[in-house]
Formats: C-alpha cells, sequence, structure tokens
C-alpha cells in the first residue's frame, strides 16, 4: 500500500512538472531589448585559447561582461586573455567599459593522472562550477574546439 501511495506521488510530482514547463513554454515572458549579451567562454590550454581568443576578436562590444573560466594552474592561458583584453582596449578606446573577468576552478584531471582518482577531480571541478554559472547566468557560453592529433 505505502509503495503505491510512493508511486502515485511520485508520477503527480512528474506530472506537475510536466504541466508547468507546458505551461512556460507556451506563455514566455515578453523579451526585454538588451544593450549587451553576457558571454562566459570557458578557455583550454595549449593552443585551444588562442583559438577562443580568435573566434572573439570577432565579436563586437555588445558581448560584455566577458567571463572567462580556466583551471587554476593555467597561467598561460590567463596571460593570453590579458594580452588580448588589453589589445582590445587599445584598438577601440570607446568601449573601454567593457568589462572581463576570470574566474578560476581546479583542472578535472592533471597529465598522468591516474583514471581513478581523476573522476573524483572531475566531480570536484563540476561541483565549484555550477555555483559560478548560476551566479554568471551567461546568455552564451563558448568553448574552444579541440582536435583530434593524429
Amino acid at each position: 500500500m505505502v509503495g503505491v501511495l510512493v508511486l502515485a506521488a511520485a508520477a503527480g510530482a512528474v506530472a506537475g512538472f510536466l504541466l508547468l514547463r507546458l505551461w512556460m513554454v507556451l506563455h514566455p515572458r515578453e523579451a526585454e531589448p538588451r544593450k549587451s549579451l553576457s558571454i562566459l567562454v570557458v578557455a583550454g590550454s595549449g593552443g585551444h585559447t588562442t583559438e577562443i581568443l580568435r573566434l572573439l576578436g570577432s565579436l563586437s562590444a555588445a558581448y560584455s561582461p566577458r567571463h572567462y573560466v580556466m583551471a587554476d594552474t593555467d597561467e598561460m592561458s590567463a596571460h593570453k586573455i590579458s594580452s588580448f583584453e588589453q589589445d582590445r582596449a587599445d584598438r577601440d578606446p570607446s568601449h573601454m567599459c567593457a568589462k572581463y573577468y576570470i574566474h578560476r576552478i581546479p583542472r578535472s584531471r592533471e597529465v598522468q593522472q591516474s583514471w581513478l582518482s581523476a573522476a573524483f577531480t572531475t566531480l570536484r571541478s563540476m561541483w565549484l562550477s555550477f555555483p559560478l554559472v548560476h551566479r554568471v547566468k551567461p546568455d552564451l557560453v563558448c568553448k574552444a574546439i579541440t582536435r583530434d592529433r593524429e
């Protein structure tokens, strides 16, 4: 009897959630025009940061603030991003107010780390990145493309 009640409660909760979601989709809020869009950029190591910065160089100043996320041990990407943002500000002084932020999270896997311990460090990185994404609430998330090495 208790099992049936629990199953009915779970089915009711799922049905309620689906109805709420359907209502939200069918009755969207009025979109307010925005002057800027927040972007969250996941910077990788090595050449991946260069690739993503090349892409960001073609974006207008409307994509501001820019939030960069990188591993806490990745100093090279931090330097490349700071140089990119400084060059961007030097080229167009009218957009000096365009903001950018660098956020650090623990690296999910170090080179030559065992696969068993990598599962735990990856979970830790994910656990710490969720509050960051919730706080930033980006309009766009962008990650560098990775290529298979042959």
